[in-house]
């Protein structure tokens, strides 16, 4: 098991989350994603970690108040 930047355990294994988007929203991503030459998985996986990248620091505060 290896840790991502020592806040929390990081397994190899792929998590699967089913959510819920409007049409318009999933057709929108999904040409972009065609137009990246990407699945929309790997738009998707791509967003998710960008937004928690610009939000670290919210992590960083769990690890501060131990």
């Amino acid at each position: 098991m290896s840790f991502d930047s020592g806040l929390f355990p990081v397994r190899s294994l792929m998590k699967r989350v089913n959510i819920q988007l409007e049409d318009e929203t999933h057709t929108k991503a999904k040409v972009i994603a065609v137009l990246r030459d990407m699945t929309l998985n790997e738009y998707f996986e791509k967003a998710i970690r960008e937004a928690i990248e610009k939000d670290q620091a919210i992590l960083n505060k769990i690890k501060t108040n131990k």
